[in-house]
């Protein structure tokens, strides 16, 4: 088993304020890893990390062993992380499938002249990004409404667009914010479900979430962060026992 993701040391300072301090994590092919911690404790400022949104103030980022600190996000996505949003961001003027496909321009070798000219080898690339998108739609048993504009989804199949749409670049690692943010009980169930089903098809995946029933579910290995620090990690049950991570949470007494 090889280590896909490694964060030695990060620290991300915006002007005064610490967001995050010496975080250190890893994430092992094959794995579900969660990221937990009361608002405002990091999460998402370390995913922006990860992914190049943000260009840490101190320590390093390495996939597969690679330093890709600082780099910027398309070239991230290049090597291969993919990732959801905890605010929706599909393309509002693009059917579902068409969003999918746009998953894919890192993995396609259409250009300038392939498109002008309509080559017989853009028209294929073209018939094989479609049937992989179906594919991929259904996963979350969506190909039916594969011609409908992504708006129109009700807020659940939204979120599974998002999902089907990171998985469209092949990812190596796939990291979602807050993916049942929003959902029923029965929307989080499924989705609950289709994560495992990834871990199967053999995904690694990394996620932030704040139902703490749905991490402690589906997760391996749980790392929890507390105004910027990393103040636990280990098995759902270890986290779940450890003192700093109830203080977290709950308070004192």
């Amino acid at each position: 088993m090889s280590t896909v993701l490694n964060v030695k040391n990060l620290t991300q300072r915006f002007s005064g304020l610490v967001a995050l301090e010496n975080v250190n994590m890893c994430v092992e092919e094959g794995e579900i890893v969660g990221i937990i911690g009361p608002n405002g404790a990091g999460k998402t400022t370390l995913f922006n990390c990860i992914t190049g949104v943000y260009h840490p103030s101190e320590g390093t980022v390495e996939m597969l062993g690679k330093d890709i600190t600082g780099w910027k996000p398309y070239k991230i996505t290049e090597l291969g992380f993919a990732r959801t949003f905890q605010n929706i961001k599909l393309f509002p003027k693009m059917t579902v499938l068409d969003n999918v496909i746009v998953g894919m321009h890192t993995r396609t070798k259409t250009n300038i002249l392939t498109a002008i000219f309509n080559t017989k080898s853009k028209r294929e690339e073209e018939k094989r990004c479609e049937e992989k998108a179906i594919e991929l739609l259904k996963l979350f048993g969506m190909e039916h409404l594969k011609y409908e504009m992504s708006t129109a989804l009700p807020y659940g199949p939204q979120r599974d667009l998002e999902i089907a749409r990171a998985l469209a670049s092949d990812p190596k690692l796939l990291l979602l914010d807050e993916p049942a943010a929003g959902m029923n009980e029965s929307e989080t169930e499924a989705l609950r479900q289709t994560v495992y089903r990834l871990k199967q098809m053999g995904y690694t995946i990394l996620l932030i979430e704040h139902d703490m029933k749905f991490v402690m579910n589906i997760c391996e290995r749980i790392y929890v962060l507390d105004n910027g620090r990393l103040i636990g990690s280990g098995t759902p049950e270890e986290v779940k026992a450890n003192p700093a991570v109830i203080e977290a949470y709950l308070g004192k007494d």
